[in-house]
């Protein structure tokens, strides 16, 4: 059994020998990990990795196979050439009028007149007015205000219900890109006087709904589908729920997400729905079949109105680099509709703990894989690899409708795997043991001045230590008592030549001499006078009285000096500290038994 026993003992020894390594680098990789990822964290709370985030987003919008143009939409553009042959800039209310009478006979499900008639343009206002308050399946558009009483917006045509009145305005991300819809939203209050009359879309008090969500609750109405709110405020469409984005939900940081939002799932670049020109709708071009039950939205598309966005579709194109608005409407309804008649997912997004969990362990991924290769080549491929299978998960994800981080990721694959790099090279460089043996260095001798300390410590604590310090304390005492003494007779001091004392008179013409002796030392000494001579008076007072026969001073100091050297000899080199002390004391003691 015993035998058996060592031997297990060796086998676990030798494991845990082996296992070392192992450990070692686990715990690299784990702190340098634990590093990466809360420092990508931090900077997407404040907003830094948001850039490039949404780059990524916008190239997997343009990676996406396009969708076929949805049939339940028409959109019917305000060309440039339209313009030119009705030879009017803007058109007028009787040309709308006119269009809106045509449409209607082919009797549309919905028609979205997305141009601002807030004011009469040309002739035709009453016609204008008694189409748009006789036909109820037209949905007209103003614009809200954005608190700025030199911007009080832009009330809806006349004549038309709140109902059939939605808003036009876009949440735009900067740098221009259009990738968030608003669905509806309360008015901003007007800060200041404005000079401005007050109307719907400057209400402060009134929930507005958006042109497009207006539209989509018209069709799904003849689908016998009826929106609601549940408790949590989400909007929901029959089954369908329409996630209300976050400030931080994809790759936003801190995005303003006012009102209620959602993130727009393009259908394609430009073809949305079937497109036809006003021209065609006058001159009767279009098939009925493209009208009946369809949502008709109408519309500017040419530039010159200015009613454009730049899009995720926008970036490395000369030409068509901007949607126009009426084309952005048809987007987010063919998106709700699709969402709900097609099962066509809405933008998911993961909590902010499963987007940690991603980061770091991509984070982990990097370091495990840089720390278990050493030739250059193989790790660039297998990072490579890495970076497209990290791309290619993330493009997985958004086609199934999910929108995870990319950039964060990615970034902590490569800061990973380049820190353990770098710290394996290091180490091997010997520059990591340089620096670890002059940290070790700096501990060790703080740690032996603090050793020092405490032998000092126990030196002034000891019994032998306060012995001395008694003795040294009625030294100093006895000096004290010799210098309060009355000073001999000037004419004794003042003596020539002192001659040998006798028996009677011995003490007192022996201090005598010793005064003289310590006025010498005092103009030999300026500094330092009083000090010497007092010590030269106590130490040779201390002498008389032992010669008197009283005490036994020498006697006294031999045996401390003994003590000393005797504790001397037991301390080693790092107790010198005690030694000086010892030293001192007993070197005062010498002193007086010499001046004697």
């Amino acid at each position: 059994m015993t035998k058996i026993f060592n031997k297990m003992r060796s086998a676990v020894a030798q494991l845990s020998q082996m296992s070392k390594p192992s450990l070692f680098l686990a715990r690299s990789v784990l702190i340098a990990s634990a590093a990466v990822t809360l420092s990508l964290v931090g900077g997407r709370q404040l907003g830094i990795l948001e850039p490039i985030e949404l780059t990524a987003y916008d190239q997997m919008v343009r990676w996406r196979p396009e969708s076929k143009p949805d049939s339940r939409l028409l959109v019917v553009g305000i060309t440039e050439a339209d313009i030119q042959k009705l030879k009017q800039w803007p058109i007028s209310d009787r040309k709308i009028a006119e269009i809106l009478q045509k449409l209607e006979k082919m009797q549309p499900a919905v028609i979205g007149l997305d141009v601002l008639r807030d004011v009469p343009l040309g002739d035709g206002r009453e016609e204008l007015s008694k189409v748009l308050q006789k036909n109820d399946r037209i949905i007209g558009v103003c614009l809200v205000t954005d608190g700025n009483p030199n911007n009080p917006g832009s009330p809806p045509p006349p004549g038309m219900s709140e109902n059939r009145v939605g808003f036009a305005d876009f949440g735009v991300d900067p740098g221009g890109i259009l990738r968030r819809a608003l669905l509806f939203m309360k008015p901003p209050e007007i800060q200041g006087t404005s000079l401005a009359e007050k109307h719907l879309c400057n209400d402060s008090s009134k929930v507005l709904f958006s042109f497009n969500l207006q539209l989509t609750l018209r069709y799904l109405q003849g689908q016998k589908i009826l929106p609601k709110l549940a408790p949590d405020q989400s909007l929901w469409l029959g089954e369908t729920q329409l996630k209300q984005l976050q400030t931080n939900d994809g790759g936003y940081s801190n995005a303003d997400v006012r009102g209620y939002q959602i993130l727009i799932n393009y259908r394609g670049r430009q073809q949305v729905a079937n497109q036809v020109t006003i021209t065609d709708i006058l001159e009767g071009k279009v098939d009925p079949n493209l009208v009946r039950d369809k949502i008709v939205l109408i519309g500017y598309t040419t530039e010159t109105v200015k009613d454009y966005f730049y899009t995720p579709y926008s970036a490395q194109q000369q030409n068509n680099q901007f949607m126009p608005g009426i084309v952005a409407h048809a987007q987010v309804i063919s998106q709700l509709l699709s969402a709900v008649l097609d099962q066509r997912p809405m933008f998911w997004f993961w909590p902010e703990w499963a987007e940690v969990l991603w980061i770091a362990g991509w984070s982990i991924v990097g370091g495990t894989v840089a720390s278990r290769m050493a030739h250059p080549a193989h790790l660039v491929l297998a990072f490579g690899g890495l970076l497209s299978g990290c791309c290619a998960i993330g493009f997985g994800i958004f086609m199934l409708g999910g929108w995870v981080p990319v950039a964060a990721p990615a970034l902590a694959l490569i800061f990973t795997g380049g820190s353990i790099v770098s710290a394996d090279r290091f180490n091997k460089a010997g520059y990591g043991k340089a620096i670890s043996d002059r940290v070790k260095q700096v501990f060790k001798i703080e740690i032996d001045q603090a050793k020092k300390e405490q032998q000092v410590a126990e030196i002034t604590e000891s019994e032998f230590f306060k012995e001395l310090q008694q003795k040294k304390d009625k030294l100093r005492l006895s000096k004290k008592e010799t210098s309060e003494q009355p000073p001999a007779a000037p004419e004794e001091i003042t003596a020539s030549v002192p001659s040998m004392p006798q028996a009677e008179s011995q003490p007192d013409e022996y201090l005598a001499q010793l005064q003289q002796k310590a006025k010498q030392q005092k103009q030999r000494a300026a500094a330092t006078a009083a000090e010497n001579a007092s010590k030269t008076a106590g130490a040779i007072d201390a002498g008389a009285v032992s010669s008197g026969g009283e005490t036994k001073p020498d006697e006294e100091f031999s045996d401390l000096q003994a003590k000393a050297k005797q504790m001397r000899q037991r301390r080693s080199e790092e107790k010198k500290i005690k030694d000086q002390k010892i030293d001192n004391l007993a070197g005062k003691e010498d002193l007086g038994g010499k001046e004697e």
